[in-house]
């Protein structure tokens, strides 16, 4: 083969690879943003911020992919988060009173397992009722509110131990602690989607679910399990939110599903199923995080960050749409 054959065919590997577009527009806004606010936004500790920020989102992110995967979708997820970060918050006051200073590994472990008890109940509804996951989970969603906020009274409450107190706004080797604890959770998924037989049947699903049952795959277990595992990301960031804020806040959620369903979209996860990768919507929660940051740096009107987020989501939609 000719070097000039050679250079096309990997051009032609790059243009065909499913993250290209992703990762290339996040280096297109790291070099817009930088020369947007070059003496603020490069540095190091702007960076560790924006990673910082990204990493709840993150968490989030990876269990939306999941059941996008599956042709599904959560909404219910702000309220798992809030429900874990104040149950937990109430546990580790009582906790803390008691002269206790670390993880609280029980509670945290019973918080997590209530998040896949409320995934594996919208898994089912959807599932086994064939309705539609949206109307599910909204449903789910305003349902767990109410909950929150009988049991809160809307203000936020509770205490955490001093091993999370260091978690929420501490570093390892110069690298924020929610960051590692995000890294560790995508290494987990992208084995769980790519090495395991697992991860092949939830591609298989969303590709064409009936082909998928025809071949002896268990359709419904597999997309019941889908928003298990999304409920259980979604405990997982409510616990790293009630980190960060030190306390249980039944309105600190708010938004996560849509940024997570952005940076998911963005990343090139089809929302039909069967299209998609963590690594494509790791590019899309660092891109989303880089947008709310610069925006901040700029001074630029708040409101304009969910303006360009549904500008962005309404573009990547589009542009999938007319790959297809």
């Amino acid at each position: 083969m000719s070097k000039e054959a050679e250079k096309i065919s990997v051009l032609q590997r790059i243009k065909n690879n499913p993250v290209s577009v992703p990762y290339g527009v996040l280096v297109l806004t790291f070099i817009i943003s930088t020369i947007a606010s070059p003496d603020i936004f490069p540095t190091y500790s702007n960076i560790m911020n924006i990673l910082r920020q990204a990493s709840i989102v993150g968490v989030v992110s990876i269990g939306m992919t999941v059941v996008l995967l599956v042709g599904g979708i959560d909404l219910s997820v702000t309220s798992i988060m809030a429900l874990t970060a104040c149950l937990l918050a109430d546990m580790m006051e009582k906790g803390a009173a008691a002269g206790q200073t670390g993880i609280m590994a029980g509670q945290v472990v019973l918080v997590l397992i209530l998040g896949c008890l409320i995934g594996l109940i919208n898994g089912i509804i959807v599932v086994t009722r064939k309705l539609e996951a949206f109307i599910v989970t909204l449903a789910m969603n305003m349902i767990i509110k109410g909950v929150v906020m009988v049991y809160t009274k809307g203000a936020p409450g509770g205490k955490v131990t001093e091993f999370w107190q260091n978690f929420g706004s501490g570093y390892v080797l110069g690298i924020p602690c929610a960051v590692i604890l995000y890294a560790a959770a995508m290494i987990v998924f992208l084995i769980v989607l790519h090495k395991t037989v697992y991860g092949r049947h939830i591609y298989a699903i969303g590709s064409n679910a009936e082909a998928a049952r025809l071949t002896g795959i268990k359709v419904n277990f597999n997309k019941i399990m889908a928003y298990v595992l999304c409920g259980f990301t979604a405990a997982l960031a409510g616990v790293m939110l009630m980190a960060r804020v030190r306390v249980g806040e039944p309105n600190g959620s708010t938004g996560y599903d849509m940024d997570a369903l952005a940076a998911a979209v963005i990343g090139g996860t089809a929302m039909s199923g069967g299209v998609g990768t963590l690594a494509g919507t790791l590019a899309g929660v660092i891109i989303m995080a880089m947008v709310n940051n610069i925006l901040n740096l700029i001074g630029a009107d708040p409101n304009l960050q969910s303006l360009i987020k549904g500008l962005i989501i309404l573009v990547a939609v589009i542009f999938q749409r007319k790959e297809k």
